[in-house]
């Protein structure tokens, strides 16, 4: 039964669970055709192991993401732009968002953002679900300004979880759902205000803007620069065949000097290695099970019991701080 359960990626108790298994909706932009499935499960599975994680560690507090609502209307892109301002202004994330929307998502909303590598890389998920709470993919292959862009893509969509999940298609997303998804991304990391000053900034006198200037000023929201350039858009700052002709012209130029300034990201988030580490110190987890959550060998997870962990615990015991009463 444990081996059924690993090759499904599931507890081995899921197969004693009452009544029907629930199904679980993951969201994709596009899914990759062969290995889509396999990601999903793979998703849902750390999700899950995220989830137990936060309770061993008696903090099992799930999404505090305040979903969105639309009425009995339709929800357009002015509704968009204002989530995006909402979201921005009560979660404090400033003039220029890129740089803290993931630590803000992680630590505060509690969403699980891991990161894989599959192919077409142009693309992303997300889940929601009352067992492990909310959850984004993003892929690995891609450089840290476009990841930007796709966190704010998928929270949108965490965001209108009730306002679009609804019905036979739930599981998929239209062409306005995704535009307006764009929109809200564009919105809450570029907001308009900040741009036009940014941009005027650089200009310092000038009629046009290089592509230095260009990337300098994605530089400052942590965008890309096809990203900036599209708000620039939306923010009536250029035209949109100029904005097509230009990117098209800077497309190879963008690609190289991106890739000299990236880093790759670790698949699981490090409140969730931190909490790993804690569970099998204080014994509440096996060193098989802290090897699989690790996704490392046995081998590999004993020495880090041994020699980093328990180590570690040792010397921190009577490290304790007493909080002064408010």
């Amino acid at each position: 039964m444990v081996k059924i359960a690993d090759a499904v990626r599931r507890r081995p108790d899921f197969f004693f669970e009452a009544g029907e298994p629930q199904q679980e909706v993951v969201l994709w932009r596009e899914k990759p055709a062969d290995s889509g499935g396999q990601i999903e499960l793979q998703l849902i599975e750390l999700a899950g192991q995220y989830q137990r994680l936060e309770q061993c560690a008696g903090n099992p507090t799930l999404c505090e993401l305040p979903l969105a609502s639309s009425g009995s209307r339709p929800f357009g892109y002015a509704d968009a732009e204002r989530l995006a301002h909402d979201f921005r202004k009560s979660h404090s994330l400033g003039e220029r968002p890129g740089g803290t929307l993931l630590r803000v998502l992680e630590e505060v909303c509690r969403v699980k953002v891991f990161h894989l590598p599959f192919e077409p890389s142009g693309t992303a998920a997300c889940t929601l679900d009352e067992r492990y709470g909310a959850a984004i993919l993003l892929n690995s292959n891609n450089i840290r300004w476009r990841r930007n862009f796709d966190l704010a893509h998928e929270l949108f969509h965490l965001l209108t979880w009730k306002i679009f999940r609804v019905g036979e298609s739930a599981s998929v997303a239209s062409d306005d759902e995704e535009k307006l998804a764009n929109c809200f991304a564009g919105s809450l990391l570029v907001p308009p205000e900040p741009l036009k000053l940014s941009v005027a900034s650089q200009q310092n006198g000038k009629r046009v803007l290089d592509f230095d200037d260009l990337f300098e000023v994605a530089r400052q929201f942590d965008v890309s620069v096809q990203a900036l350039v599209w708000q620039m858009v939306s923010s009536k700052l250029i035209e949109k065949p100029k904005a097509v002709e230009m990117l098209a012209k800077i497309e190879g130029k963008v690609e190289q000097w991106e890739r000299r300034r990236d880093e790759a990201p670790p698949t699981r988030p490090i409140r969730f290695e931190a909490l790993a580490r804690e569970a099998v110190g204080k014994g509440m987890i096996g060193t098989g099970v802290f090897a699989k959550y690790m996704g490392i060998s046995r081998r590999a997870a004993m020495k880090i019991v041994e020699t980093e962990i328990y180590a570690g615990m040792e010397h921190e015991a009577n490290a304790e701080v007493e909080i002064a009463d408010s």
